[in-house]
């Protein structure tokens, strides 16, 4: 598949300004669409404030490009990348994704493996290392490293209904993801969890110390998607009630 962009056409491509949150839904394990192929992976989109930023690239490279122009993003308006964790499902694409707009902005953790480096310099992308937390553009954050068995970074935006927080696949525990954000920026309360809670191969008791302290650390809202699991959705939705809904290939989240 080949991305055709047009001079005439670029002005168009860059997201408008607006003060609100909006989060596309790239690549999940499952669909919110009947258009959209389900995969083992993960991709979402965000934009704010005529910012735009694209966490994680799925699994399959052709596949998250189709999702991505199904979803009509094109590759020149994203002026950066956040890869959350080496793991491939969430890596693969951004190889294939980078030589269609080579200004677009990599970040990867420091703390990487090599590999993931090597493939990066051998598509001509030269990856910025992440430790702390940082601003990746106005108005949307990186936690930085989170320690964990791979480390990860979660993406933060502020907004003054409370944060909204992104998680790749939470490999060093959700709640630990949520503290890390919160602690980012002053304790802030959450007002939406989207993302992997890598919780799918977690006993049901322990799940239901983890939604209680998800409840805890202030999260209003969550969106669990990817490596989650089946018990930790239905736990989520029984404490979240109407706070509570499914990511899916293809869903669009907008906050005012």
């Amino acid at each position: 598949m080949r991305w055709i962009l047009p001079v005439t056409l670029l002005v168009m491509a860059w997201p408008a300004a607006g003060a609100g949150v909006e989060i596309r839904v790239i690549y999940d394990n499952t669909s919110a669409r009947s258009d959209m192929e389900a995969d083992w992976g993960f991709a979402a989109v965000v934009t704010t404030n005529g910012h735009r930023v694209l966490f994680d690239s799925g699994t399959k490279p052709e596949l998250f490009l189709e999702n991505l122009r199904k979803m009509e993003v094109r590759p020149d308006s994203i002026q950066a990348a956040v890869i959350s964790h080496e793991h491939e499902d969430h890596r693969n694409g951004i190889y294939r994704l980078h030589p269609l707009y080579s200004p677009m902005l990599v970040h990867f953790l420091e703390s990487f493996d090599p590999q993931a480096f090597a493939e990066a310099v051998s598509v001509g992308l030269q990856a910025r290392r992440i430790n702390g937390p940082e601003e990746i553009v106005p108005g949307i954050f990186t936690t930085g490293i989170v320690a964990g068995k791979p480390d990860e970074q979660a993406l933060v935006i502020p907004t003054e209904k409370g944060l909204v927080i992104l998680t790749g696949c939470s490999h060093p525990g959700v709640v630990k993801m949520v503290e890390a954000a919160r602690r980012s920026k002053d304790g802030a309360k959450v007002r939406l969890l989207l993302g992997g809670f890598h919780l799918f191969q977690t006993p049901e008791p322990e799940i239901a110390v983890i939604v209680d302290k998800l409840k805890a650390q202030q999260v209003e809202r969550v969106v669990p998607a990817h490596c989650t699991g089946d018990p930790a959705m239905k736990a989520l939705r029984r404490v979240y009630g109407e706070q509570y809904s499914a990511a899916g290939a293809g869903k669009i989240i907008q906050l005012d």
